[in-house]
C-alpha cells in the first residue's frame, strides 16, 4: 500500500518533467506572447493613425486648400477618380510599364551580378562602371534618354530599367561573393561540373541576397515609373500628377500620391512574401 501511494505521488512529477510536455508548454508561452505583442502593435498603429488623421484634418482645414488639403477631401477626390475610371486605367498603364521594365532589370541584373561575383575577370572589367552608374542619379539621365529614345513608352521602360537594375545586380553580386565555399567544394568533390555548380549551388545559395535586391529594386522601379511617366511618357499615374498639379487640385495630387505609395507597399510586401517562400530553409 505504501509503495502504491509512493508511486502515485511520483507519477505527477514525472509527467511534469516529460520533455515533450515541457517543450509544448514553452511553445504555447511563446505563441501567446507573440499574439499579445501583435495585438499591441495593431492597437498602437490604430491610435497613431487616428491621431495623425485628426491632426491633419484640423490643420488642413485652417490652411488654404491650394497648399494643403484635408483627409476627407483627399478621400472624396480618390472616390471621384475611381468612379470615373480614370484611376483604374492609369493604374493599369503604370502596372504594365512597371512589370516590363522591372522584369528586364531582373533578367539582366541577376545573372550578370552572379557571374561578376564568381568570375574575377568579369568583375574586374565591369565593377567600375556598375559602381559609377549605381551612385549616379538616374534622374540626371532623363535628358539623355529623351534625346536617345524620344517621348513614349520605350523611354519610360528605360527609366524603370535603369532605376532598378543596379540594386538587383549588386545584391546578386554580393550573394555570389558570400557563397559558402564548403558547398562548392562538396559539389566538386562529387564530380559536379562548372555549370552544375553554378546552376545548382551558386544560384540557389545566392537567393537570399537576390530577393533582397528584388525588394530594393521594386521600390526604385516605382520611383522610376513615376519619373518616366511625368517627364517622358505622359501616361499613367505620373500623367495624373502632372495634370492635377497644373490645375492646383491639391486633394487630387495627394490622392494619386497615396495610390502610388500603397501600390509600392503592396509590391514590396509581395516580394517579401516570395522571399519567405524561397528562403524558408534559412535559420532566422
Amino acid at each position: 500500500m505504501a509503495e502504491a501511494v509512493s508511486a502515485a505521488s511520483i507519477n505527477p512529477t514525472t509527467a511534469d518533467r516529460d520533455p515533450d510536455r515541457l517543450r509544448a508548454q514553452a511553445i504555447d508561452r511563446v505563441v501567446t506572447r507573440q499574439k499579445k505583442a501583435r495585438r499591441q502593435r495593431w492597437v498602437l498603429r490604430a491610435i497613431a493613425f487616428v491621431v495623425v488623421f485628426a491632426g491633419w484634418q484640423i490643420v488642413g482645414g485652417s490652411i488654404n486648400p491650394i497648399f494643403l488639403s484635408t483627409p476627407t477631401e483627399i478621400l472624396r477626390a480618390l472616390w471621384d477618380m475611381t468612379l470615373s475610371g480614370q484611376l483604374l486605367k492609369a493604374l493599369g498603364d503604370s502596372a504594365a510599364a512597371l512589370g516590363i521594365g522591372f522584369a528586364a532589370a531582373v533578367v539582366v541584373g541577376v545573372p550578370l551580378g552572379v557571374l561578376m561575383g564568381r568570375n574575377s575577370v568579369l568583375d574586374t572589367l565591369l565593377s567600375p562602371y556598375v559602381n559609377a552608374l549605381f551612385v549616379a542619379p538616374r534622374v540626371a539621365l532623363v535628358p539623355l534618354i529623351l534625346i536617345w529614345f524620344g517621348i513614349g513608352f520605350e523611354a519610360q521602360l528605360v527609366v524603370i530599367f535603369l532605376s532598378s537594375v543596379f540594386e538587383v545586380m549588386i545584391n546578386s553580386y554580393a550573394g555570389a561573393r558570400n557563397m559558402n565555399a564548403a558547398w562548392i567544394e562538396t559539389a566538386r568533390s562529387f564530380g559536379a561540373t562548372r555549370s552544375q555548380v553554378f546552376l545548382q549551388v551558386v544560384m540557389p545559395g545566392s537567393v537570399p541576397f537576390i530577393m533582397t535586391g528584388l525588394r530594393l529594386g521594386i521600390g526604385h522601379a516605382v520611383i522610376g515609373m513615376v519619373v518616366g511617366q511625368m517627364f517622358l511618357a505622359l501616361s499613367g499615374l505620373g500623367e495624373m500628377l502632372v495634370d492635377y498639379g497644373d490645375l492646383f487640385e491639391t486633394a487630387s495630387v495627394f490622392a494619386v500620391v497615396i495610390v502610388i505609395s500603397v501600390f509600392g507597399v503592396i509590391l514590396t510586401n509581395s516580394v517579401q512574401w516570395v522571399e519567405r517562400r524561397f528562403t524558408n530553409w534559412r535559420v532566422s
